[in-house]
């Protein structure tokens, strides 16, 4: 599996998963490929960060490590459409 990031300046950086994606490996991908690429694209404009609600996005311990990042999260409804743009690429 690969995990991808993209807004409209750009694609991101690319993060080639193996296994199960756990909350710690997460973080992991967000601190190392997200907030870098969120950096080199868009600089200090606001943004918004979309996922879904994979068990391992919703873990406690991510929200708060995007908290601390200060990362604005769009809100996805349990049992929404999976919505994810970068499935049309």
């Amino acid at each position: 599996m690969v995990w991808g990031c993209m807004s409209s300046h750009g694609v991101g950086r690319l993060h080639i998963v193996s296994g199960t994606v756990k909350a710690m490996d997460y973080i992991e991908i967000l601190q190392n490929k997200l907030l870098p690429t969120a950096r080199d694209l868009l600089g200090n404009q606001s943004w918004i960060f979309q996922d879904d609600n994979d068990p391992c996005h919703r873990a406690k311990v991510v929200q708060k490590c995007l908290e601390d990042h200060t990362v604005n999260r769009m809100n996805w409804p349990g049992q929404s459409p999976d919505l994810n743009p970068i499935e049309s690429l």
